[in-house]
């Protein structure tokens, strides 16, 4: 190739990174002004509460969660190929509870005997401890497990003489809290759903994958969910640390099956459903005092995935449930402030493709101005970006923008884990927003198989961990290494 050739393709080169840079970096500043958007209401409403709201209206204390009288709840874990993690999740749940009235029913398959032999092990020591037989091979998904649980439940309620007042969710790998039941007892009379944090157990520095989940729930549970619910009135369930109210239930039977079988995201389904009928659903950060002897927020921890293809696995089930199916089943309900909520949820999987169109371009720009200042230098060669031009202002607001999101990343993160997490959650972030962009490719392909075949979308499993015994605290069931929030 000339010289004279080189420069053409160089030139060539610029157009095109102009010709789709403009787009994106019109897009990156909508969705960074919406991220702000976000930013400045959490800090308003912060503001608020510290110096107006709590100083007419103190915080109510833990002490207080047990002044009502327990009543009964049932807890559901959906189980599939789980031998590995059942039965220590199961007797560390029995042993971690402040509650004496409550019962666990297991979803088991009848192609999975391991998963079966841990839960009767189990079940044979605990008698509030309940397997629960499907009547076919799995996997199906959780919202076919879960309605099967549900009916035991009612078969069960017959036989005990009496009925739950709630139904709590989780999955096998779940530390539970041990307050947990108490904070549900005291609110289920007021709310139709209340959603714990999820807070991910933490992974060694030098695991980006497993790392980057500690990030994204760090700020989502702190942040994100708070102003969801403060907005909208709907908070977006995780199907873990949840409880739903019997009328609530009651309400999803009269439309059919509580669990909407086929749907991927059952959680997220469920939550939709119930404020479309008016219920009530809260997200609660409840603090507790300084001289308990439990983390200082009542949370479910877990272990996140760590290994590339589980994580895709993962979010990509995740993106399929709240963008493609919840998207194409229930459109776009409710007032403008609810379609603005579903517009954050669903935004999630264009901002992925987005960041990575971000990535490419900006690897462009990077290979552009090597060429101009090696191959090129005694030439004058077109600037990437001219003084005073639309774009300059525009790459100068998403880098501001960019800069309020990493630091609140950070803020959120080093309140969790510490400042070498916090420190660690830039390159995270980068290597989450690719390990996004594959679960949002895999998403698609998936869904669009699906439309076209009609084939159903089964129980995506990923491999679950559970801590040993030397991991946990022995009167309290937790993970010592995770005590701020």
């Amino acid at each position: 190739m000339s010289e004279g050739e080189l420069v053409f393709f160089a030139i060539s080169f610029l157009l095109v990174l102009k010709l789709f840079i403009y787009p994106v970096a019109g897009l990156v500043l909508v969705s960074g002004l919406d991220d702000l958007f976000i930013d400045l209401l959490y800090i308003s409403r912060y503001l608020w509460r510290k110096f107006y709201t709590y100083q007419r209206h103190p915080a109510m204390r833990d002490t207080e969660l047990s002044v009502r009288p327990e009543r009964h709840f049932a807890i559901l874990v959906p189980c599939w190929q789980e031998a590995a993690v059942i039965s220590a999740m199961l007797e560390n749940t029995i042993r971690s509870y402040e509650y004496e009235k409550y019962h666990i029913f297991i979803g088991l398959y009848l192609n999975d005997p391991e998963s079966r032999t841990e839960v009767q092990q189990v079940s044979r020591q605990h008698e509030h401890v309940h397997a629960c037989l499907l009547p076919h091979d799995g996997p199906t998904n959780k919202a076919d497990c879960l309605n099967v649980i549900l009916a035991r439940i009612w078969q069960f309620e017959k036989q005990a003489g009496f009925q739950f007042t709630g139904f709590v969710l989780h999955d096998a790998e779940d530390i539970v809290h041990p307050l947990e039941l108490k904070l549900f007892n005291h609110l289920i009379d007021r709310k139709d759903m209340i959603q714990l944090p999820v807070i991910p157990l933490e992974r060694p520095l030098w695991n980006l994958t497993g790392g980057h989940y500690q990030d994204e729930f760090a700020e989502n549970h702190a942040k994100e969910l708070v102003m969801r619910e403060t907005l909208t009135g709907l908070v977006p369930c995780a199907g873990v640390g949840c409880a739903f109210s019997r009328r609530a239930f009651l309400k999803l039977l009269r439309q059919g099956e509580v669990f909407r079988p086929g749907s991927l995201t059952e959680d997220y389904d469920l939550a939709l459903r119930l404020a479309s009928l008016g219920c009530r659903e809260i997200f609660v950060r409840f603090p507790l005092s300084a001289n308990s002897p439990y983390s200082d927020i009542i949370a479910t921890r877990e272990y996140f995935p760590d290994r590339i293809p589980d994580v895709i696995r993962q979010k990509s089930r995740w993106l399929i449930g709240i963008v493609f199916q919840a998207w194409r089943r229930q459109k776009w309900p409710g007032s403008p402030a609810f379609q603005y909520g579903l517009l954050r949820d669903r935004k999630g999987f264009f901002t992925a493709w987005l960041g990575m169109a971000a990535y490419i371009l900006l690897f462009g720009l990077v290979f552009y101005w090597a060429l101009t200042v090696t191959l090129f230098r005694d030439y004058d060669m077109p600037p990437l970006v001219r003084p005073g031009e639309p774009l300059e202002h525009m790459l100068w607001i998403n880098m501001c923008l960019l800069l309020n999101r990493t630091l609140h990343r950070m803020h959120f993160c080093f309140s969790l884990y510490g400042p070498a997490s916090a420190l660690l959650s830039l390159p995270r972030q980068v290597w989450g927003n690719v390990l996004n962009f594959l679960a949002g490719f895999r998403a698609f392909r998936l869904y669009s198989f699906h439309l076209l075949t009609g084939r159903p979308l089964a129980w995506d499993k990923t491999v679950h961990e559970f801590p040993g015994p030397e991991d946990l605290e022995p009167n309290t069931g937790e993970v010592p290494h995770v005590h701020q929030a």
